[in-house]
């Protein structure tokens, strides 16, 4: 080769590296597919995706003990970010990941940066992996229903069988004779949801309210009255305002709404802990209220105390006191738990294997109950008014479960505990990073941990065309556009 060809050749090398480059990018950001894959050893090598934060949760990404690379989870939740190569309408991740002593896992995406609200996505949920499990599809809902149970199952409002991960359920279509109306003395404080199957057509609850003046000034009560998360009647009344430590009066407000089909409708109480629920009235023979149960004292209304009463399917409760009048021995069917400390949360699990609802009683009231279903005051009353939801503490065998409605698929086994689940999100074209979170329930009080080795994220969109070509452009010089005014 002589001197001119050799120097023709060091000329076209750099602009051949730079078209390569360049042709490199726009296949990246223009792939006449629509889709584009990064695989992501999670070792914090890639630029296409962050490790996990906070690092006081996890490990350094790197070689770990045992010899494999990658990053340990040991507290929940963690947060990281990917890079989204271009415009695109959807992400699919598949992780490779191993559960140690952690039954439920769930991802999910950032979808408002203002309320850190995620969409999350179930990834793993270990009683399902059991061969008792299989899946199943009934009409429009699908899941997994236990062996030597029927499909249909997923599709009833057999509640007490059924429970619910990430998906929703068959609605009730139930509806209570008409009767007369039955008063029932109550304590409850702040907030509540009650919820409750209309009376013939109608809906009608009477709450007897009282402020407790503890803080100066009106307080509002609002209600909502809601069909399938949609409100239907809405209506408040202002009660208290005294300046003093007085008690005030009580105040009577009837919510009353007629027409009604059948069905659970979701009376939405909404009120500071100032104010005190003091009887309820109703026609309504199956009403009940959870998931939060709020027993509150009777300082100021009567001399006495008065025993907090409630008949439940939940199996796992948490209870917190805030006073030290509450302090006590809290007993739920056949359990109990001493609740000693005030500003301290209380666990009380049912060990029975009962799907029958069990009786709580907190001895003198004045504390806070939160469970995983529904609390009724007598329980002739009681009625599920929708499944259970999947928790990281939830047994299927022991609480009667025999179908879950839910997107779940079961992960695909790989060597040494190791498995490779997918999980798919809309994305927002507007955005140029991906938030997502990592949750797993009681990963640190379990002594557990979730290790992750490897990722791959596939960006989809339409195959390129013209049109296709055009918005994808649109979109890049309207985000370009909005860094630049940031």
């Amino acid at each position: 080769m002589n001197r001119d060809a050799i120097i023709r050749t060091l000329f076209v090398i750099p602009w051949l590296a730079a078209i390569s480059v360049i042709g490199w990018v726009l296949i990246q950001r223009f792939p006449p597919s629509g889709t584009v894959a990064f695989d992501v050893p999670f070792d914090g090598s890639s630029a296409w995706m962050d490790p996990f934060l906070p690092a006081e949760r996890t490990s350094s990404p790197g070689l770990q003990e045992g010899g494999w690379r990658g990053q340990r989870i040991y507290q929940d939740p963690v947060y990281t970010a990917a890079r989204v190569p271009g415009v695109y309408d959807e992400v699919e991740v598949v992780l490779e990941f191993r559960p140690v002593r952690q039954t439920l896992i769930e991802f999910g995406i950032l979808r408002d940066d203002a309320s850190l609200s995620f969409d999350f996505q179930p990834l793993w949920f270990a009683p399902l992996q059991e061969e008792a499990w299989s899946p199943a599809s009934s009409g429009l809902r699908n899941g997994f229903v236990r062996d030597g149970s029927s499909d249909a199952l997923l599709a009833s409002s057999n509640y007490q069988k059924l429970a619910v991960w990430h998906a929703s359920s068959t609605p009730l279509a139930m509806r209570d004779e008409r009767q007369d109306a039955e008063k029932t003395e109550v304590s409850l404080r702040g907030s509540h949801d009650f919820w409750a199957l209309p009376s013939g057509d109608t809906l009608s609850f009477a709450f007897e309210l009282q402020d407790s003046n503890r803080k100066k000034g009106r307080d509002t009560v609002v209600f909502h009255v809601m069909k399938n998360e949609r409100i239907i009647h809405s209506d408040a009344v202002g009660i208290g305002g005294s300046q003093d430590e007085k008690m005030g009066t009580v105040v009577s407000k009837k919510i009353e709404v007629s027409g009604l089909e059948p069905g659970a409708y979701r009376i939405q109480v909404i009120a500071e802990d100032d104010v005190f629920i003091r009887s309820i009235t109703t026609p309504t023979r199956r009403w009940v209220v959870g998931p939060r149960l709020s027993f509150g004292d009777l300082v100021g209304y009567r001399d006495d105390t008065q025993t907090g009463t409630a008949w439940s399917d939940s199996r796992h409760l948490v209870l917190e006191t805030f006073h030290t009048e509450g302090l006590q021995t809290v007993a739920f069917g056949g359990d109990e738990v001493n609740v000693s400390r005030t500003h301290d949360a209380f666990q009380l699990d049912r060990t029975d294997t009962e799907t029958i609802p069990q009786k709580l009683v907190a001895p003198v009231g004045d504390i806070r109950v939160i469970g995983d279903g529904w609390f009724a005051f007598k329980p002739e009353a009681f009625f599920a008014p929708h499944p259970r939801r999947i928790t990281a503490w939830t047994d299927p065998d022991t609480e009667g479960i025999d179908a879950v409605v839910t997107p779940y698929a079961r992960p695909t086994p790989l060597e040494d505990g190791w498995y490779r689940g997918t999980v798919r999100f809309k994305l927002d074209p507007a955005r140029d990073h991906s938030r997502f979170a990592l949750s797993a329930p009681g990963l640190l009080t379990r002594a557990g941990a979730v290790d992750i080795r490897r990722v791959t994220l596939t960006y989809r969109r339409p195959p390129l065309s013209a049109s296709e070509w055009f918005r994808v452009v649109r979109q890049e010089i309207a985000n370009a556009w909005h860094r630049i005014k940031s």
